[in-house]
């Protein structure tokens, strides 16, 4: 039988590390991310069919373990440039809802619509998440005017992104 060898290195003394930020995980929004940004990283969601008519209704979610939604998709309407947006009701205080989400509140009372481009959502189920832009980005989007961009018709399929939860 042949004889097992045991190597043993000597490490030196180690240096304290200091904690810095923690990295923003791949699933996170990251501030500032641009739109060739987020559509970069929306194909890498591997993109499925969906009917424009199914998203409508659906909570927006933020990218969290605690899920809490931010507003509710009511339409989808083409873009200048020819791609799509998800028009969402941020509400000023969303109060409660029967699937026991955690809603988010700020400032202001009202709601108002703004347009997410579809690069920075992705599907959750049978919930909506926000992945290009953080939430205070999505609050700082213009108001968007019904009317003011082409409707995409219901029964139009478009492909976006999947992601799965986020616990």
């Amino acid at each position: 039988m042949g004889a097992a060898l045991l190597t043993l290195t000597v490490v030196g003394p180690g240096r304290a590390q200091t904690a810095g930020p923690s990295p923003t995980p791949d699933h996170m929004p990251k501030p500032g991310m641009t739109a060739p940004e987020m559509a970069g990283r929306a194909a890498d969601r591997f993109p499925q069919p969906v009917r424009a008519g199914d998203l409508p209704g659906r909570f927006l979610l933020q990218p969290e373990e605690s899920q809490p939604v931010l507003g509710r998709v009511t339409a989808l309407v083409r873009r200048d440039d020819g791609g799509a947006a998800v028009i969402v009701r941020l509400d000023g205080v969303l109060g409660l809802n029967r699937l026991g989400l955690q809603p988010v509140a700020w400032s202001g009372f009202g709601s108002r619509l703004v347009a997410v481009p579809v690069e920075a959502v992705a599907l959750l189920g049978e919930y909506v998440a926000l992945m290009g832009l953080t939430p205070e980005r999505l609050r700082a989007l213009p108001t968007f005017v019904p009317g003011s961009a082409t409707a995409i018709p219901p029964d139009e399929t478009l492909r976006i992104g999947i992601v799965r939860p986020f616990h």
